[in-house]
This record gives C-alpha cells, sequence and structure tokens, in this order.
C-alpha cells in the first residue's frame, strides 16, 4: 500500500473519515477487465459510491463501476493537456499535473476525495483514463491526507484492440497503439507496491485472485456473491493460444519497446493510417445516407405536422359541438324536470278530484236510495182511501 500523506501534515484540518479512510485506485487500459474486477471487489465488500455511471447494454452488461463526477474530472483534465482517451497527446505522461490551468479541476477533484465512495472499509474509484492521470490524482491524496493503493488489472493486447474495434470502431493497429500508451502509463505512474491481477487469471478462478488481495486489503474474500460477480459469458474476445507477443497479458513490467515493434511489423503506420481513412469515408458516406434520410424523415414529420394541425381543428371544433349539444341537453332535461313537477300536481289535482268525485257519487247514491224510499212511500199512501186524492191534489196544485 502507498501512504500518501502524514497526518501531522494536515493537523487539526484532518478529519478522522479522512484519516482512516482507504482508498484503491483500479488501473488498466480500455477493455481490459477493469469493470470485471471491480465487480468482484464489490461482492468482497469494497464500495464504489452512488453516482456510479449505469450499465450499457453490449458494452458493460453489469455496468462501468466508475464515478461520473471522477469520470468528468479525467476528461475536463485531458482536455486541458490537449488530449482525449482515444487521442492521448504524445507526451502526455510528460504533463506538469500540478500547472496552474489545472487548479479549478483540481478543486472539483477534492471535493470528490473528500466526499469518499460509500462507507466501506475500503474504498474504490474506476476509471482507465486514471492510467493517464494518476499523478494528478496521487498528488491530491498527499494533500488531503488518504492512504491510497494502486492495483493493476492486464489483458492480452489483441484482445483489448478487437473489442476496441468492436466498440469504437477504431482499427486493429490504432487499438494497439493506443493500448501501448496506456501501458507505458501505467509502467510509468503505478507505485512499486502496486498489485498486479491478470485478466484470464480473474475468469479463471476470481476467489483465488480475491484471496491474494485480501492479503493486503481489507476485503471480505470468501463472500458467497463472489462467484457469480465475474461471469465469463460477457468476454467477447479471447487471443489465448495465438502464441505471440500480442496475445500475452504482462502483469510485470512490459517490454515496450518489443512491444511497440511487434505492432509496427503486423500493423505498419501506413496501412493503419489507410485503415483510418477508409472507415473514415465509409463512417462519412453512412452518415451521408443518414443525413438524406433525416431529411426525408423531417419532411414526412412536416406533414405529419399538418395532419395533426387539421386533426387538432376537427377535434377542437368537435369539442365546440359537443358542448352545445351538452348544452341543449342540460336545457332539456331542464324541461323535463319542469314538466315532471308540472304532471306531478296535476295528477294530485286529478287524485283530488276524484276523490271529490267519488264523494259526490256517494251522495247521490244515497239521496236516490232516500228518493226511491220517499216514493215507495208515497205509493203506499197514495192507496189510503181519500188520502190518495189529497195527494193528487197537492201535486196538481204544485204543477200550477
Amino acid at each position: 500500500m502507498l501512504d500518501c500523506a502524514a497526518r501531522n501534515r494536515r493537523g487539526s484540518a484532518l478529519t478522522n473519515s479522512t484519516e482512516t479512510r482507504q482508498l484503491l485506485f483500479v488501473l488498466g487500459v480500455h477493455r481490459s477487465g477493469t469493470s470485471a474486477l471491480c465487480a468482484a471487489l464489490a461482492a468482497s465488500g469494497v464500495s464504489f459510491g452512488s453516482q456510479l455511471i449505469d450499465a450499457m447494454a453490449g458494452v458493460n452488461d453489469e455496468g462501468f463501476w466508475e464515478d461520473a463526477g471522477v469520470v468528468a474530472v479525467n476528461e475536463r483534465l485531458l482536455a486541458l493537456a490537449d488530449s482525449s482517451w482515444y487521442a492521448p497527446a504524445p507526451d502526455i505522461a510528460d504533463t506538469d499535473w500540478a500547472d496552474a490551468r489545472f487548479d479549478s479541476a483540481r478543486q472539483q477533484a477534492t471535493g470528490l476525495l473528500q466526499a469518499g465512495f460509500g462507507d466501506a472499509a475500503l474504498q474504490a474509484v474506476k476509471d482507465p483514463r486514471l492510467c493517464l492521470t494518476l499523478p494528478f490524482w496521487l498528488g491530491l491524496c498527499a494533500q488531503t491526507g488518504i492512504a491510497a493503493s494502486v492495483c493493476v488489472i492486464s489483458r492480452p493486447p489483441l484482445e483489448v484492440a478487437r473489442s476496441l474495434e468492436k466498440r469504437d470502431g477504431l482499427p486493429m493497429g490504432y487499438g494497439l497503439r493506443l493500448y501501448a500508451c496506456y501501458r507505458a502509463c501505467i509502467d510509468r505512474f503505478a507505485p512499486p507496491g502496486a498489485i498486479r491481477v491478470a485478466y484470464n487469471e480473474l475468469l479463471r478462478d476470481a476467489p483465488a485472485v480475491m484471496a491474494r488481495l485480501a492479503a493486503v486489503l481489507p476485503l471480505s474474500a470468501g463472500d458467497p456473491a463472489l462467484a457469480a460477480a465475474v461471469r465469463g459469458d460477457l468476454r467477447h474476445h479471447n487471443a489465448a493460444g495465438e502464441g505471440d507477443l500480442l496475445s500475452l497479458a504482462d502483469t510485470g513490467q512490459p517490454d515496450l519497446a518489443a512491444l511497440d515493434r511487434e505492432i509496427d511489423k503486423r500493423y505498419p503506420t501506413d496501412a493503419t493510417l489507410r485503415d483510418f481513412a477508409t472507415r473514415f469515408i465509409a463512417r462519412g458516406l453512412e452518415l451521408a445516407e443518414l443525413g438524406q434520410a433525416h431529411t426525408v424523415a423531417l419532411a414526412t414529420l412536416d406533414e405529419r405536422d399538418a395532419d395533426i394541425a387539421a386533426l387538432a381543428d376537427e377535434h377542437r371544433q368537435a369539442l365546440e359541438t359537443i358542448e352545445e349539444r351538452d348544452a341543449q341537453i342540460r336545457e332539456f332535461d331542464q324541461r323535463l324536470a319542469k314538466l315532471g313537477e308540472e304532471h306531478s300536481y296535476a295528477l294530485e289535482v286529478v287524485r283530488e278530484r276524484d276523490a271529490q268525485l267519488a264523494e259526490t257519487q256517494q251522495t247521490l247514491r244515497e239521496r236516490d236510495a232516500e228518493l226511491a224510499w220517499i216514493k215507495q212511500r208515497l205509493a203506499t199512501v197514495s192507496k189510503i182511501p181519500g188520502v190518495g186524492y189529497l195527494i193528487r191534489r197537492m201535486r196538481k196544485h204544485a204543477q200550477s
């Protein structure tokens, strides 16, 4: 482990969390197995923080394990050094990271380091760009009192270049030269005590690799989750058995001069440039075709927009018509309600009249009965001698 600072240099400004924190930098060329190593570290109790870049299907299905803030700082550092991850400057290894032009990035990076990357006993940071910017970060560890370690993972150059070709379209000759540049920076910047791991070894026996790392790092290497953390089925390129320098993973100090000669022999610079030009032109033609398709698509979208506008106008008119109909229905409902009230009143009046009529009819029946009785009595009385004559005379007098 590389102890990046003595505690007495920080004095009272050094917090307890910074004093006891251990930070592991995971180094490796792009596509060299850094993500697989981080998956094994995470299964062994290492934390990477909560701001990780999302996984990408077909590229890193299980996640990149890269802190978004660290990647942003590295991108900024490389841009200020007239570089990028895919096109580092020829003198990138000689960059003076203490220069004032990096002060703003240094302030941002200091904030990230002080905030930490989770709460495990061992925290880790992974980004292949660290191969180029590691001195910058180790310098900040020294200033902030963070004890740092470095773990380097290696993969055969051919496998890395083929993976870069598939993911980014880089010609094999360029991918191999990019590999050589990164390996040269790792060789120069990694401290003597850096831990070294081979990607092939990790895939073959992850528990054994993590047990070896646990001898020098605070890991729980026996975690059952470790067996499923490293997925060999995600490996799509394998140069094993090709038997040359480009198919070997060097976990020690690589012979960079021999590597450069082998790359130049198999992928000469002029052939690589022609390959680049061919791919560039092909990509340009592809973009031109995409541009034409995009133009047609835009025209179609304009037509669709016009159709949508027309439909929207029809829809608006339909809504207005519906509102009119709704108003008419509401008015009709009000009329029906009023008619209902009037009908109820009429029914009540009819019921009252019916009751009165029934009562009248009952009275008439009673009067008819009385009249019939009187007639019967008169008829009986009229039969009495002398009385009948008198009654007839009274009727005649009443009629005259």
